[in-house]
């Protein structure tokens, strides 16, 4: 039997109190350190560990809630979320808003209230004060709205086509008004210096070959996130980039199929944010400089879905495995242990406990 609603939450607590934990333990907090650095780590810390909640309600309403737990967990236990988060990075703050006004923005689109809209403008323009990088993430946004209108275009009647079309530009609009109405001080501050955003000081295009900077740059996003040189500072660690790149494979393969002549309104969220917000770290001339390493705080959360995507898959083919090789698992035969009833998430007690076991080992091997 799956765990219901109220065992969730208490679970949701758990990991908010794990997350706490880590982020606050070994905090440099020493008198001599300056109040504004101590205001700035504060935000991150709690930025921090908001994330851990948004991406639990975010996941949830993309996929279920056995993908949110293992989502949220792994995040909590992120330890280079854990470190951005301690150090004051603002690209925390940044990666906090896009969680946030995804939700909204999915949360408005699948129930229909307005009000989603008005709080994902108000994430959306927080963001953009964490930094340029941040300048792209409209187009991912926009990217979802798109594929949402050739969603309902293709497998809505008429009459709810039109009726649900009004309801999506009126949200997408409220969206717009409101994040411009937030981003304006920093438009004022673009439209006095242009250069902030045109500028393209040390970036490939400031390089004698382009092109070759780009294809190095890319080489180095693999490398922080597949885990290729183990003595690295990677995103991610070693058992969360293998069950990245199963989840990867699996979701891209099930996104690109169109099995009903349009792309996955859900897997667009995920793969937008992730390919849109890459942008930002490949084109700096130097990506192992301080903007680059920083941007990829950006684009963790969409990775540490995809890996509980892969891990979760995992956990369902070795449930299925023990009903193949224990074919009377449902009678209480001598010497066969009972697998008769479910347990948490679904899964029999052996895959539940492995799941439960591999879960506390990511978790030492990231925070440790």
């Amino acid at each position: 039997m799956a765990t219901s609603g109220k065992n969730n939450y208490w679970i949701l607590a758990l990991i908010t109190a794990v997350a706490v934990f880590v982020r606050l333990y070994g905090l440099n907090w020493g008198p001599g350190l300056p109040l504004e650095q101590k205001a700035s780590i504060i935000l991150s810390v709690s930025a921090g560990i908001l994330s851990v909640i948004g991406l639990y309600f975010l996941v949830k309403e993309l996929f279920d809630e056995n993908l949110a737990m293992i989502s949220s967990f792994l995040l909590a236990v992120s330890s280079w979320h854990i470190f951005m988060s301690k150090s004051g990075a603002k690209e925390t703050l940044a990666s906090f808003a896009l969680i946030y006004a995804f939700y909204f923005i999915w949360h408005g689109l699948k129930y229909g209230h307005v009000f989603d809209f008005f709080m994902a403008g108000l994430f959306g323009g927080a963001g953009l004060y964490a930094g340029k990088s941040f300048l792209v993430a409209p187009l991912a946004v926009l990217l979802l709205f798109l594929n949402y209108w050739d969603y309902i275009k293709k497998d809505f009647s008429l009459s709810k086509y039109s009726e649900t079309k009004g309801q999506i530009l009126g949200g997408f609009s409220l969206l717009v008004l409101t994040a411009m109405a937030v981003v304006l001080p920093v438009g004022f501050y673009v439209w006095q210096n242009p250069g902030f955003i045109l500028s393209a000081d040390n970036s490939v295009f400031s390089s004698a070959e382009p092109f070759t900077q780009l294809y190095r740059n890319l080489g180095w996003l693999i490398d922080k996130i597949v885990f290729i040189e183990p003595s690295g500072s990677n995103l991610v660690s070693w058992p969360i980039s293998i069950f990245f790149a199963i989840g990867f494979i699996k979701e891209i393969i099930h996104w690109l199929k169109r099995k009903h002549g349009h792309f996955s309104v859900a897997h667009t969220v995920v793969f937008s944010w992730l390919f849109v917000m890459l942008v930002p770290v490949l084109l700096p001339a130097d990506p192992s400089a301080q903007a680059g390493v920083l941007g990829l705080s950006v684009i963790l959360p969409p990775i540490i879905l995809l890996s509980a995507k892969g891990l979760w898959w995992v956990m369902e083919k070795l449930n299925k495995w023990e009903h193949l090789v224990y074919p009377h698992t449902h009678s209480m035969s001598v010497g066969v242990y009972p697998h008769q009833h479910k347990h948490w998430m679904g899964l029999n007690a052996g895959p539940f406990l492995a799941l439960i076991a591999l879960m506390v080992s990511i978790a030492l091997l990231e925070v440790f």
